[in-house]
């Protein structure tokens, strides 16, 4: 395959390539194709990259270097290493914190441009200890000196900040741009849920009000407090009355979160597992309540798409999900807290949340089009590639 032009070629490095990293990079980037940039994708042999270059296979240019994998542990820098020995690339893009800081490292002497969009948040626990204080100071160093930071939300850059306070006086520049969702292709992708039909398989009738947790098993995530505020139903008289829908997580908590469920004679009436769907949206139509009981997030696609669709939502205020659910009918019941989020879905399922979701819709699927953000990663693209022949 010929290379391209070095002003219209990216480096693209990702360490999970899944879940809203993925659907980020599908999104945003087609505007980036279709304006003329190519890319070059390196991050992880594995699985999840295989599936992400039969989405992408078709891009003009494209190409994919895969990191090896030894035990257990990616060989990124390696790989990056080998890569960057070609410089034909305009600038470099990092997903992630951690793939911002192998890149920095490697890049500390090429120098080419480099951008990170920053897609979760910090917490105190990853910096426990002298190892965790050494590990910080690391990781502010080099990220100081990317030259544009991306967070994902005014909560996330924020968050960052009380971490890295340094960056307000290096000379990396900040620019929040907030996750947007493919509205055409969500309202298209909805329609199609006539293939699969939830009640149906698991024949419930109407009566049965369908909650949907389509979140990963993971701790941030707060799948165990979902499940006390179910026991807390339960109690209430609702465990007839309420099922909740759970994607098998092939990654993260699974096997114990499952088992929760399992060993739990009410939550394994209550709770319904089916396997991973290649998109959500079919899901999301079937559901009276999409249910997000995180504790904390960066800039979460789920309640925009339930949005879109006019699905109604229950999501904590937890940070990043409640820059998201700020000013539209959802109930942001305090993180972390069953009782509270019980209330809320009790409260959710009695008043008519599904009229007032459908309402809101218009202006959802204007708020969250993904198409204004990809137009300033566009911009920003073009303020900061090296012009080069």
């Amino acid at each position: 395959m010929p290379h391209s032009a070095k002003k219209n070629r990216i480096l693209v490095v990702v360490l999970y390539p899944l879940g809203g990293i993925r659907t980020y990079l599908l999104h945003n980037f087609i505007t980036l194709k279709d304006s003329g940039y190519e890319f070059t994708f390196v991050a992880p042999r594995g699985e999840a990259f295989e599936s992400f270059k039969q989405d992408t296979c078709d891009w003009p240019g494209v190409e994919y270097v895969d990191a090896s994998i030894h035990n257990g542990h990616c060989r990124l820098r390696q790989a990056l290493r080998q890569t960057l020995k070609t410089s034909r690339f305009s600038l470099i893009h990092s997903q992630g914190l951690r793939a911002g800081v192998e890149v920095e490292i490697t890049n500390y002497f090429a120098r080419i441009p480099h951008l990170l969009t920053l897609h979760d948040t910090r917490h105190e626990s990853e910096f426990i200890g002298v190892s965790g204080k050494f590990k910080k100071q690391i990781v502010s160093f080099f990220s100081s000196r990317i030259d544009v930071i991306i967070p994902v939300s005014h909560d996330c850059k924020s968050n960052h900040l009380d971490f890295f306070p340094g960056w307000k006086k290096s000379r990396c520049s900040i620019h929040v741009i907030q996750n947007g969702v493919d509205v055409p292709r969500l309202l298209w992708q909805a329609e199609q849920h006539h293939a699969r039909s939830l009640r149906a398989e698991f024949t419930w009738d109407s009566s049965i009000k369908v909650l949907g947790y389509f979140g990963r098993f993971m701790p941030e995530k707060g799948f165990l407090v979902l499940l006390d505020a179910l026991r807390i139903l339960a109690s209430r008289g609702y465990a007839d009355k309420l099922r909740l829908v759970a994607i098998r997580d092939p990654y993260g908590y699974r096997g114990e979160y499952m088992r929760e469920v399992k060993n739990d004679e009410t939550l394994s009436a209550m709770v319904c597992f089916v396997d991973p769907v290649p998109t959500i949206e079919p899901l999301l139509s079937q559901i009276d309540l999409l249910v997000m009981p995180s504790l904390r997030e960066a800039c979460p696609l789920l309640p925009m798409e339930a949005m879109v669709l006019g699905v109604p939502v229950v999501g904590s205020d937890a940070i990043g999900l409640r820059e998201v659910l700020r000013e539209t009918p959802s109930m942001t019941p305090p993180a972390g807290e069953p009782a509270a989020l019980a209330n809320a879905i009790e409260q959710a399922i009695r008043l008519p949340c599904k009229q007032q979701a459908e309402l809101f819709a218009p202006v959802a699927q204007t708020r969250f089009d993904n198409q204004v953000a990809a137009n300033n990663l566009l911009e920003l693209y073009s303020r900061v590639a090296i012009e080069c022949v």
